[in-house]
This record gives structure tokens, sequence and C-alpha cells, in this order.
């Protein structure tokens, strides 16, 4: 997916967040109908501006196509541990987290992910409940993140594309724009991209202030994903 193609997803997303009015759209003399969610590059937009119908399709599709290499891949004796990890993290995981570095991602979204995750880890490295061998353990058996962490450090890598464009580009200026207009409904708030951004940029020992003038060095942003995730 180009970077183009995540810039246009994410100010859709932005764009949802504004006040929903039901739209009157004529195509050919007919008025098509309004609906609560659709399906656009790849990703599951929804009125209710948030991913939980994205996370749940993400993961059936994921859980589809593992169900699918069960008996080609996973079972078969023939091929080498190393080898089936590479092929479910090239093909399952690549599935499950499409287009996550422009989510706003809640607690419970992150957990449902990372069940999902570990479910077939524990499945290729044949362990079972009964075993009770620990999340880190199966993390470092496998030689693979959490989702918690591949979370933060997708979003976190990608965001320094659009902080490296010119400012007169029209997706920096929607990435770093504030609303003028409007204000805070009564009761808790929603999630937005830029606090979960914040959250991620902290995890990798980043300050959120100063972390436009790193990011203008790529080679010394991807070097301290890098140290962040390792870490």
């Amino acid at each position: 997916m180009t970077q183009d193609t995540r810039v246009r997803k994410l100010c859709y997303r932005v764009s949802l967040f504004e006040m929903y009015m039901e739209p009157t759209i004529t195509a050919e003399g007919e008025i098509l109908k309004a609906v609560n969610k659709f399906t656009y590059l790849g990703s599951t937009l929804s009125k209710s501006v948030n991913i939980d119908d994205e996370a749940d399709a993400c993961i059936t599709k994921a859980s589809s196509v593992f169900g699918r290499l069960q008996e080609l891949v996973w079972e078969r004796r023939g091929i080498k541990l190393s080898t089936k990890l590479k092929k479910y993290r090239a093909v399952i995981l690549s599935t499950l987290l499409y287009a996550c570095e422009t989510w706003t991602v809640y607690e419970h979204h992150a957990k449902k992910l990372n069940r999902f995750h570990m479910n077939c880890l524990r499945r290729l490295l044949k362990m079972i409940w009964q075993d009770k061998v620990p999340d880190t353990d199966v993390f470092s058996q496998a030689g693979l993140l959490s989702i918690y962490s591949q979370l933060r450090r997708a979003q976190v890598r990608w965001v320094g594309h659009p902080v490296r464009m010119p400012d007169l580009r029209l997706p920096k200026r929607l990435f770093c724009g504030e609303l003028v207009e409007g204000k805070c409904s009564q009761g808790g708030q929603k999630k937005c991209f830029n606090g979960t951004l914040k959250v991620s940029l902290k995890s990798f020992g980043i300050d959120p202030d100063s972390g436009e003038i790193l990011a203008q060095d790529r080679p010394a942003w991807r070097s301290c994903i890098r140290r962040g995730t390792t870490s």
C-alpha cells in the first residue's frame, strides 16, 4: 500500500469526525441510499467514527487465511518452523494489521487483535493452555512483537512521511491542522488520532513537541523507532 493511499485514508477518517449530516447524492436520477458503513480502499469506514467494524473485519479475514493455510503450511512436517513464522508474518500479520497506521486504537481493540495473534502463535508453536507458557515467552520463541508494539511502531513510522511533506501539501495541512469552530460535547470525548500518536511517541522515548524536528531526518527517525521497538 502506497503512502498516498494511507494519506487518503487518514484524510477520510478525519473528515468523518465532523458533525454527520445524511447526504443526498443522485446518480442518473436515482437517489443513492445512505449507509452506516462502507469499504474504502480495503478499509471499513463507519458513521460511528471508530474501528470496531474494521478490527472485526481484519480478524475475520486473517482467520480465514490462517485456516486455508492449515494443511498446506502450518501442519506440513516438511516445512521448518522458521519458514512457517516468516509466512505468518508476511501473510497473516499483514492482513490483520492492514492500514493500521491510521487507526485510532482503543485498549479493547488492541486486546482483541493481540488475542488472535497470540492464539495463532501458540498453534504454530504447538503450545496448549495447560502448558501455562507466559505470553512473553511465546513472543520470544516466535521472534515477534505483541500487537501493542506493532501498532505503535507502524503508526510512528508512517507519521514521519506526512511530517516530512512540504507545508503546502494538503495531507500535511490536514494532518497538522485543527478545527476552528465547534465545541466538545458533554461527557467523555472520543479518542482522536493525535491522542494515540502522542502515547505511541512517548513509548519510543520521543518528545511529541520536538518529534517533528527529529522526523525530518529519516534515517535518525527509523533508527529511533528500531531502538524503541527492541527496548
